[in-house]
């Protein structure tokens, strides 16, 4: 068999894993499930604080308002992967919009490009447009080269304070929430958040088709390995919408 072959049923075999996901909003999550998603995270990141502050920071932002966990369990009841999304109004300057952050987002190998994981934050949509009504949404996420490689990708664009792409309003309100969420970990003369701590894996050589977008990452945060992140963001328009579902609808058939 070649080794395109072997590494397309690799990916399959990965996908066939059962999940469960369950949807847990912030108030209601206890002390040991907030263990247990640290405790599955602390395997993906090289810690840049004790692990006391780091815990601390963890189950401060899973308990806030408006903050919805995702988890996702094997048949055994083992976790396998969890993400975070929490919701944000933006008004200036007479324009409102809804920020859905994702700060948390950790999956075990065996889960890697589950379609149910990426397919699950729909269920969103229905309690954002009773809580917010019909106003524009966007995606933001605190992001390290492979993230924001792989959210460009997904989404087809992502839009960045230092880019000539997003609109004034679209840069003035991802600043207002990275300083909302970071505190004096913002810089903003450089629009980048300092102090965070670095995912495992992110020095890896990037594939042929997504170099062009890694260079253009290190091009706006060069400092990445000393815990610096890049916040981003992606319209969930019409178009983007669409694509996304193509996505699902192809990673649910390799999953076949």
């Amino acid at each position: 068999m070649s080794k395109s072959k072997q590494s397309s049923k690799d990916t399959r075999s990965k996908t066939k894993i059962q999940l469960q996901a369950k949807c847990i909003k912030s108030e209601k999550v206890e002390e040991p499930q907030l263990k247990e998603l640290w405790t599955l995270r602390l395997a993906y990141l090289k810690l840049t604080m004790r692990e006391a502050q780091d815990y601390r920071r963890f189950c401060d932002y899973c308990t806030r308002p408006n903050t919805y966990i995702f988890t996702f369990r094997d048949s055994s009841g083992d976790l396998q992967a969890f993400y975070t999304f929490s919701s944000h109004l933006a008004d200036h300057d007479g324009k409102k919009g809804v920020l859905l952050h994702s700060k948390y987002y950790y999956v075990n190998t065996p889960a890697r490009g589950h379609p149910k994981i990426p397919a699950s934050a729909w269920q969103l949509l229905p309690k954002l447009l009773l809580r917010y009504g019909l106003k524009r949404l966007y995606i933001v996420a605190f992001s390290f080269p492979t993230s924001y490689v792989s959210l460009t990708r997904t989404f087809g664009r992502s839009y960045t304070i230092q880019g000539d792409d997003a609109t004034p309003w679209e840069r003035l309100v991802l600043a207002s929430l990275a300083h909302e969420l970071n505190g004096e970990n913002w810089d903003a003369k450089n629009g980048v958040i300092r102090q965070q701590n670095v995912p495992i894996g992110e020095d890896k050589a990037a594939s042929k088709n997504v170099t062009e977008l890694r260079e253009a990452y290190l091009r706006m945060n060069p400092q990445w390995a000393e815990g610096v992140s890049l916040p981003i963001m992606m319209r969930l328009d019409l178009a983007t919408i669409r694509s996304l579902i193509e996505t699902n609808i192809r990673r649910s058939k390799r999953a076949k």
